[in-house]
């Protein structure tokens, strides 16, 4: 592990070298609510003053716990709260709406530890932050720095407060049996992301997101709670647009695409965002699947690979599976080059068609495709259900990274077997 990180790979603080590196145009968060004295705060407003030396910032934002007159060099926006929680997802949403990556905060030399705690569990690999603790003279004797253990436990708490998770939409398979089955996928409302391209219930972590761990945790807690599984035990399939699939009680591999199981009360899921969230549901033995297929996994046959993983594993009978695909991008609105849309067009040649964009590109239809694998290997098209295979790019409740870019939300498709 980094000496510089925590046991997740994540930064504890950003070294000096890395501050003095760092651009005279990042963002300015300056901390005048842990200590609102007069004293603390004319001498930060002074260091502020000093380290702007006439540079213009990209934004300024001052941290208050009550109404404060300030007096700056350039405009400067205030967050007001008492709680310091709040300042800082608010700070963190205004940074992230205007794409801002690279910010220093300025606060007393007594909150700076404090300060870097917060802001290793609000923030995320992609903002690159530093704090700078000022050895204020004279600071008030009374004051008391909040307690650093309790950070990760205040964010938690502070996340449950935001949005609203009535919000939480589950889409459900008439065709998988809810006596045996919890089994679902779910649109994007009722999180706690705010950047509009991932808010609000994005359900991955990844290092392109602005996201922190424990906004992802709570996302997946009220998916729980509103579908009725334990997030605690959870587990999705950590893709790599292949084929590869884990089957759980097994060591995993590094990633897999699809994940198997006959174990009752774990939930399993792939992520989706454009690419399809596949369910499959052995009807007779309770073992169930869940497999992402984008066109690679589509084109490698990932959906065959789990529904093979489930025969192989469980004994599985393909005639007894129900399978279930979720939102996935509409073949209209999707285009690949027409070398790597060649083992769909083998499948039915009507499952592209030329793109009127790009010269040797054709349109595909993943969802037809994956519905062709799992015929040809057994399953019986009555068993098979597209009902909740929505175009992720026309339906704006759904995540997509086509329509949407990057950073992207996720959304998921789950499945566990009820004992």
């Amino acid at each position: 592990m980094c000496r510089f990180c925590d046991n997740k790979n994540r930064p504890l603080f950003i070294c000096e070298d890395k501050q003095k590196q760092a651009s005279m145009n990042d963002s300015i968060i300056l901390d005048l609510a842990t200590d609102a004295s007069e004293t603390t705060k004319d001498y930060l407003i002074t260091t502020l003053r000093d380290k702007l030396n006439g540079h213009k910032r990209q934004k300024i934002i001052a941290l208050c716990a009550r109404e404060m007159e300030l007096i700056l060099p350039q405009s400067i926006e205030t967050i007001i709260s008492t709680d310091n929680i709040d300042l800082c997802f608010k700070a963190k949403s205004l940074m992230d709406a205007d794409n801002i990556r690279d910010f220093v905060l300025v606060t007393s030399l007594m909150m700076k530890k404090y300060w870097e705690t917060v802001f290793l569990h609000m923030f995320s690999h992609v903002h690159n932050w530093s704090v700078r603790g000022v050895d204020v003279p004279n600071q008030p004797s009374g004051l008391v720095r909040p307690e650093v253990d309790l950070v990760e436990s205040s964010i938690k708490n502070y996340f449950q407060t935001v949005g609203n998770p009535d919000e939480v939409k589950i889409l459900r398979s008439a065709l998988i049996p809810s006596d045996k089955f919890n089994a679902g996928f779910h649109e994007r409302c009722g999180g706690v992301s705010q950047l509009p391209p991932i808010a609000s219930l994005n359900t991955i972590y990844t290092m392109r997101k602005p996201d922190s761990q424990l906004a992802i945790n709570e996302n997946r807690r009220r998916l729980g709670q509103a579908a009725g599984f334990d997030p605690e035990q959870l587990k999705v399939a950590r893709v790599e647009h292949g084929k590869s699939i884990w089957v759980v009680g097994k060591t995993p591999p590094a990633y897999y695409d699809g994940i198997v199981t006959n174990m009752p009360g774990i939930t399993i899921a792939a992520p989706g965002a454009d690419c399809s969230m596949i369910l499959l549901a052995d009807t007779v033995t309770g073992a169930c699947g869940a497999v992402h297929a984008g066109w690679r996994g589509t084109t490698l046959g990932a959906v065959r690979a789990c529904l093979k993983a489930m025969v192989d594993e469980y004994h599985t009978n393909p005639k007894d599976v129900v399978a279930a695909i979720g939102p996935t991008v509409d073949g209209k609105c999707f285009d690949l080059p027409a070398v790597d849309a060649s083992p769909v067009h083998e499948l039915d040649p009507s499952f592209t068609w030329p793109s009127e964009s790009n010269i040797d590109w054709v349109h595909a239809d993943l969802v037809k495709a994956n519905v062709k694998m799992l015929e040809l290997d057994g399953v019986p098209s009555s068993n098979i259900d597209t009902s909740n295979a929505y175009c992720t790019v026309c339906n704006k409740q759904f995540f997509s990274h086509r329509r949407d870019g990057i950073p992207f939300g996720n959304q998921i498709g789950f499945i566990s077997y009820k004992a």
